[in-house]
């Protein structure tokens, strides 16, 4: 789970009418590369705008005109939205052609070829490891954030109803901004909906069984450890370093089902065990097995355990 940041928002606004003072900003902000412009260069105007901290901001910029260049790889994950212009770009193995109203995701390690037509875009900017931290929670570990546009329509409306959510509603109120734990879960909710909404992948070349997220290996294991105690969700989330919703999710995704329900699943292998272990001439009886194990409802044990194991539990006891 990323960590709250201690780093407050920061605010900047920066215009000029000189390009190469243009790209020099943009060389900073984004990436390295040779400004390539065609169009009225005594009309030129560029502005910027953002609001961001270390893990997350929202930006937006207008060029007046016409660019074809090649860009560097970025240093973050960004996801423009389109205002108005026209904009292409193209990386080895895939092209994005956008215009008013189109948002893509834009690759972090690629070198791209840029061309765009006066463009104003509003532009979410994203850490990438940052980002790849929540993705290992839920969808696995190695990542991969392709030059993409969103996979359907519906995550397009998605993705875009959660920008403004963000910026309307908290990034303009510098008092809510100033708070480490509310700027933590906006950069999850932003991080969330990028997953879901763009190609977003994972290493499949790792070995068969590294591809479960880390969240979900810790949470097997402490199940696993400490199955004979008093645990729940918020305890197993705990342990695994990430939230119960998260934690839920990947279980889902990755072994189709919830942690509590793996939970159950190892007391009432446990419980197998130690009926199979027992001596009913010593005093061991069904009850005091199944209560040992979490299960308090010995009506919905002996159920349980013949659905899992074709008898009943009384008969392993007394095999």
């Amino acid at each position: 789970m990323p960590a709250a940041s201690d780093s407050a928002m920061v605010r900047a606004e920066f215009s000029t009418t000189d390009t190469d003072v243009a790209h020099d900003y943009l060389r900073s902000e984004y990436a390295d590369h040779a400004a390539r412009l065609s169009g009225d260069r005594e009309r030129f105007e560029f502005r910027a705008h953002t609001v961001q901290e270390e893990r997350f901001g929202i930006e937006f910029v207008s060029h007046s005109m016409e660019l074809d260049t090649v860009v560097e790889p970025y240093r973050a994950l960004l996801v423009p939205h389109v205002l108005a212009g026209h904009i292409r770009l193209a990386s080895r193995r895939n092209e994005v052609c956008a215009g008013e109203g189109d948002e893509f995701l834009i690759a972090p390690d690629a070198r791209l070829n840029l061309r765009w037509r006066g463009p104003k875009l509003g532009i979410v900017r994203l850490d990438t490891e940052a980002v790849a931290g929540i993705a290992a929670e839920t969808i696995g570990d190695g990542a991969r954030f392709p030059l993409a546009p969103p996979v359907s329509a519906g995550r397009a409306r998605y993705w875009r109803s959660v920008v403004r959510h963000v910026s309307r509603d908290f990034m303009s109120d510098p008092v809510a901004m100033a708070s480490p734990l509310l700027r933590t879960e906006l950069f999850r909710l932003l991080a969330t909906a990028l997953i879901e909404t763009f190609r977003v992948t994972v290493d499949d070349t790792a070995p068969h069984g590294l591809v479960e997220p880390a969240a979900v290996r810790r949470a097997v294991a402490f199940i696993d450890d400490n199955a004979h105690r008093e645990i729940g969700l918020t305890e197993i989330a705990e342990a695994a370093r990430v939230g119960p919703r998260a934690l839920q999710a990947a279980f889902r995704r990755h072994r189709g089902t919830t942690p509590t329900a793996y939970l159950r699943e190892v007391r009432l292998n446990r419980a197998h065990l130690d009926l199979q272990a027992a001596d009913p001439t010593a005093g061991d009886s069904v009850a005091a097995i199944a209560t040992a194990w979490g299960f308090h409802h010995h009506g919905r044990f002996a159920v349980a355990y013949r659905e899992r194991y074709g008898c009943t539990p009384r008969r392993t006891l007394h095999s």
